[in-house]
């Protein structure tokens, strides 16, 4: 059947995604990439995975170069066909990012809500030692997702939303052995169901800091979202920006 996220985002969760190509906070949420990654106009920054272009598109409007890696092709056209009606010009790549062979092309490289912690231990890890290649000496990482901290305090085993036409129905496992959350998402339409079982490892700030490190990056800092005040255990979710030495 092979693995999970395979499937998952070609189907009615495409829809889903769909109804936040307007999202307002995408452009809020690209000017919060920008300034903690330090980047000015003109420089170049990869986002892996882009998806539809959320904030790939208004990186791209801020003056960055921007690359755009998705294992999705159908993301890759919407985001394409955006880029030529606006006459922004975008590099998007088709790739299963841990297969990524950058060279020293970036200065800075992002992964944001949730698209970290796909993979085996080895894998994840490999995935930040690609993006350590792909850097410039220098160069920043940022990976967003949800605190694990947080998460276990506030755990729900049950929980659905409505988006649109679409229901989804989420069972939640905790598996404290491997750090990983196990999830079974029901779509319904009314017309058609689907059903996906998810496998995400989930970090907390020192794990994360521990895993950067042992890829190669320093100066690993941590912050809440939005990056007000300090990282605690008690934030919801996890920035982590870490730098390629400059050696």
């Amino acid at each position: 059947m092979g693995e999970w996220f395979t499937r998952f985002f070609d189907g009615l969760y495409a829809r889903v995604l769909a109804d936040t190509a307007g999202d307002p906070r995408a452009s809020d949420e690209a000017r919060m990439v920008k300034k903690l990654l330090r980047l000015r106009k003109g420089q170049s920054v990869l986002d892996v995975p882009c998806g539809k272009g959320r904030l790939t598109l208004p990186l791209a409007r801020m003056g960055l170069t921007v690359t755009g890696v998705d294992f999705t092709a159908a993301y890759l056209r919407r985001a394409r066909r955006a880029a030529r009606q606006e006459g922004l010009d975008i590099r998007l790549v088709e790739s299963d990012m841990r297969n990524i062979a950058f060279d020293a092309e970036f200065d800075a490289a992002f992964n944001w809500f949730g698209s970290f912690g796909y993979f085996s231990d080895a894998d994840n890890l490999a995935f930040c030692q690609r993006i350590l290649r792909a850097l410039r000496p220098g160069g920043r990482f940022l990976i967003e997702g949800i605190n694990k901290s947080w998460l276990l305090t506030h755990f729900r085993e049950h929980d659905e939303s409505l988006h649109g036409p679409i229901r989804i129905a989420v069972t939640n496992r905790w598996d404290a052995a491997t750090n990983r959350v196990h999830s079974t998402w029901v779509f319904t339409d009314g017309r058609s169901l689907e059903r996906h079982t998810i496998v995400m490892r989930i970090f907390n700030g020192g794990e994360l800091r521990s895993l950067l490190s042992e890829a190669g990056f320093r100066d690993v800092r941590l912050y809440p979202r939005p990056p007000v005040g300090p990282f605690t255990r008690h934030s919801r979710r996890l920035i982590a920006v870490a730098r390629r030495p400059a050696t």
